[in-house]
């Protein structure tokens, strides 16, 4: 077994702040028109990239992919977001699945996104598993993991209120060589920032249960200087970023999220269609 802790120092995000995000992303989504298989903005300008494959919009089972960028604008099948859930009051599931369909090492990948609930967010979730096949090594490049966040533990710990019975925000990996499971508690700082101390333990499988040990004995400083270093890493973007979104407006990130999403397509399409 190996474990590791490393404490960083992250800009603090108000709890309003992030409701009131959850509630535009979804007044967002919510005020998409259907026409076709295209999906339009209230000012009539369709959604770039975006296509309506299946169902109706932001009903369980619509299912949306993105437009493969051959002349004819038909979807790409090889990647799929679908609705499993949208009820503000309830939850908010939604499922993205990708494909590589390289005969020598095909690859599927499924992504799970959970929110309970819009109106009051109380729990977010983030799962995945992926599997290879075509290749002699498949079972050693599949796995799976799970990130969940309580959000009404993970305020009050943050402000250094209330008794803290679990860590606000668990993580497990699973692969058939480690099992790793994360554990992260935020505290108040004195200049009210947050002191956010990620731990996590790992555990060998199969063979790797002799080997891990032996690893960590030859290069376990190395490893730790290096799990610090990009937690570091991580804290340093979060700073350089996040301040600067807390300060701004529900309405103003609205319109900066669609700017910024026909800006990303004219990026995408080729000289020659420009």
């Amino acid at each position: 077994m190996a474990r590791f802790q490393h404490t960083v120092t992250l800009a603090p995000v108000p709890r309003r702040w992030f409701e009131s995000c959850v509630v535009m992303l979804h007044d967002l989504a919510e005020s998409l028109e259907e026409d076709g298989v295209r999906l339009r903005l209230p000012d009539g300008r369709p959604l770039p990239e975006l296509l309506l494959a299946e169902g109706s919009h932001l009903r369980p089972g619509a299912r949306y992919r993105h437009e493969s960028g051959d002349a004819d604008g038909e979807p790409d099948p090889d990647a799929a977001l679908t609705v499993l859930a949208w009820d503000r009051r309830r939850e908010t599931v939604l499922e993205i699945v990708t494909l590589d369909s390289n005969p020598h090492n095909a690859t599927h990948a499924v992504c799970t996104l959970r929110l309970t609930s819009a109106e009051r967010p109380r729990d977010a979730e983030v799962s995945g598993e992926m599997r290879t096949s075509g290749g002699s090594w498949t079972k050693y490049t599949s796995g799976s993991g799970r990130l969940h966040l309580d959000l009404r533990k993970w305020w009050p710990s943050a402000a250094g209120s209330g008794r803290l019975t679990a860590p606000p925000l668990i993580g497990t990996l699973d692969h058939p060589l480690t099992h790793a499971t994360v554990k992260v508690v935020p505290r108040l700082a004195q200049d009210g920032q947050w002191r956010v101390t990620v731990k996590v333990r790992v555990k060998g499988r199969s063979f790797a249960r002799l080997l891990l040990p032996v690893a960590m004995a030859v290069a376990g400083r190395r490893v730790r200087a290096a799990f610090a270093e990009a937690l570091d890493h991580a804290a340093e973007s979060w700073n350089g970023q996040v301040p600067v979104l807390v300060r701004k407006d529900m309405e103003l990130l609205r319109l900066e999220l669609i700017e910024s999403l026909f800006k990303a397509d004219e990026e995408h399409k080729p000289e020659a269609s420009r």
